[in-house]
């Protein structure tokens, strides 16, 4: 009975999260009429709604946003992070378990209850509409998680390699590349895909600090297709969230292994 309950849970579990985005992915291929008929499966497939999406205005440009600031911020805020989890995990300075705490901070705050101060300070200093801002933001939102969780994994690499290639003359900075990268890949591999998909999919910052629509990244364009249609296209406002998707369903697809082992050991460590 119990491994028929577990059984029984994994399904319902699977169902519940597959199925949002099995009708997504069948309403691209109907047309408006038959979603709002609540017909499940398409009477003819029609791939209008794809054709759709890439003509749609300024689609492209809105892609480009999302990739250009999500692949910045996230190499700037795994490179920060290696070199602060290192100073921590290495250097047994005064206040560093206060400081260590006061990392997190920016990830316990409310986004929300951010946004009207950090809006005050960033448009006395005109970022406002530009991809600093934006990268500047996903930045200090990635480095903290970052940081805890390759604390670990640099904290558990022997010190004696690192001495001893420090007596062959080794500089801190080579025995950083050559020894402590190579043996931290999968907590490095967990803290880029972490960090990526958390910069790719964050709303509201963006809602709040572009207001270009050239400016716009996909999760916000997502959020202007509906009130700017008139009468909702579902087709292509499904469309539009598979393809915004895609990218984060490919990485975790591709590096599952890779990640729930980095999460596992650095939970462990």
């Amino acid at each position: 009975m119990k491994k028929y309950g577990i059984w029984l849970a994994g399904i319902a579990l699977i169902v519940w999260t597959v199925m949002p985005l099995l009708w997504a992915l069948l309403a691209t291929s109907k047309d408006t009429s038959e979603v709002y008929a609540n017909n499940f499966w398409p009477e003819q497939f029609s791939l209008q709604a794809w054709g759709d999406l890439f003509q749609l205005d300024g689609f492209w440009r809105f892609a480009f946003n999302s990739l250009y600031v999500t692949t910045v911020s996230t190499v700037i805020a795994v490179a920060i992070s290696i070199v602060a989890a290192y100073a921590f995990a290495r250097y047994a300075f005064k206040w560093r378990h206060i400081l260590l705490l006061f990392i997190l901070v920016p990830r316990l705050v409310p986004r929300v209850a951010l946004i009207v101060p950090l809006y005050l300070m960033f448009s006395k200093v005109g970022l406002i509409d530009t991809y600093t801002v934006i990268i500047v933001l996903y930045v200090a939102s990635a480095v903290p998680l970052a940081t805890w969780t390759l604390i670990g994994f640099i904290g558990a690499i022997p010190r004696e390699i690192e001495e001893a290639s420090a007596i062959d003359g080794a500089s801190l900075l080579r025995r950083l590349w050559t020894i402590v990268l190579p043996l931290t890949i999968p907590g490095l591999v967990t803290v880029t895909i972490v960090s990526f998909v958390e910069s790719w999919n964050e709303f509201p910052f963006a809602l709040a600090f572009l207001q270009d629509t050239e400016m716009r990244t996909l999760p916000y364009q997502l959020f202007s297709l509906e009130s700017s249609l008139g009468l909702i296209d579902w087709p292509l406002i499904s469309a539009f969230a598979i393809f915004t998707m895609l990218p984060i369903l490919v990485l975790y697809l591709r590096f599952e292994k890779s990640i729930v082992s980095g999460m596992t050991a650095g939970a462990v460590k």
